[in-house]
């Protein structure tokens, strides 16, 4: 497959710098920067909602408070008791 990409000037800079630091082909450097982005499994799609819905779930903060599901109107009372 051929892809063809613009760069701006920093990034063009950073990318020729990684090339002389590793001694490798550009297209060998792309090759693998494209790789690791496709298996890391970016999403190109996700919203700012759904990404702080992913690391909440990742990090066991859903669910980790029971109440009556009305947490907010009478969130309080589960923090501090009755007051």
């Amino acid at each position: 497959m051929h892809i063809e990409a613009e760069l701006d000037e920093a990034r063009s800079q950073r990318l020729i710098s990684m090339q002389q630091r590793l001694q490798k082909p550009l297209t060998e450097i792309a090759t693998e920067i494209l790789a690791k982005a496709i298996d890391a499994g970016i999403e190109a799609n996700e919203t700012e909602g759904q990404k702080m819905l992913r690391i909440f779930s990742e990090e066991g903060l859903i669910g980790c408070i029971h109440g009556d599901g009305k947490l907010s109107v009478d969130y309080k009372e589960h923090l501090w008791g009755n007051e």
